[in-house]
């Protein structure tokens, strides 16, 4: 583990404090900060693009859009997604770009059958790719009910030109144990990711408009 637990319970405390977190009228997100140092991110020393599955969920769930095949249409309703198209829907899309770019805008995961995904790259695709998004295949069971809903709490570590990445780790209104936990899956899973740990320059946690506490490394 990069942090032990209780120092990680003790900066989201913090940050959830009053004193770092006035109230506001909305339920604000909580992400995870990690720098690194010694490293050269244009020659790719540092690349994230990973999918965690949060293992406290959050009350705000990551919005999901799903093209089912014809035989999964009927468990992708049970899992209540943002928004489920079908095939001859995504098809209609062709040229409408203000609904793409709506689409690209307003849901965090992109979930499509083998069969469409060709498709989704093209419809989709140019709307998706500016803002770090992409279309991720559905499996090829017949029943993804699950699948879809493990989705709705599960964040991305991505990390592009700049030596830092910013990771939906909870909400506010979630024990700061449990914060600590969402935390720790990030963690392992750049843990895994990276040539060693000493990279790691600092790791802050912050809600959506409070200010950024330090975690104590040891």
């Amino acid at each position: 583990m990069i942090v032990p637990k209780d120092n990680l319970i003790e900066g989201l405390k913090e940050a959830l404090s009053e004193k770092n977190n006035p109230k506001r009228k909305f339920t604000q997100s909580v992400d995870l900060i990690v720098t690194f140092k010694d490293v050269d991110m244009k020659k790719g020393d540092v690349k994230l693009r990973e999918m965690v599955v949060l293992p406290k969920i959050p009350s705000k769930v990551k919005k999901v859009l799903v093209v089912p095949s014809f035989e999964q249409l009927e468990s992708a309703k049970k899992a209540e997604p943002n928004v489920i198209l079908t095939k001859e829907e995504l098809q209609k899309l062709m040229g409408q770009k203000r609904i793409i770019k709506k689409y690209a805008r307003q849901n965090d995961w992109f979930l499509i059958s083998s069969e469409s995904m060709a498709l989704a790259g093209r419809i989709l695709g140019p709307a998706l790719g500016p803002r770090g998004k992409f279309p991720t295949p559905l499996p090829s069971t017949s029943d993804v009910t699950e699948y879809i809903i493990r989705f709705k709490h599960t964040t991305i570590v991505k990390t592009k030109d700049q030596p830092h990445t910013q990771v939906f780790i909870g909400t506010e209104d979630q024990k700061p144990e449990d914060l600590a936990e969402n935390a720790n899956a990030v963690l392992t899973a750049i843990e895994g990711k990276i040539r060693s740990p000493s990279i790691i320059r600092a790791i802050y946690v912050k809600t959506t408009m409070g200010k950024p506490v330090e975690i104590k490394l040891k």
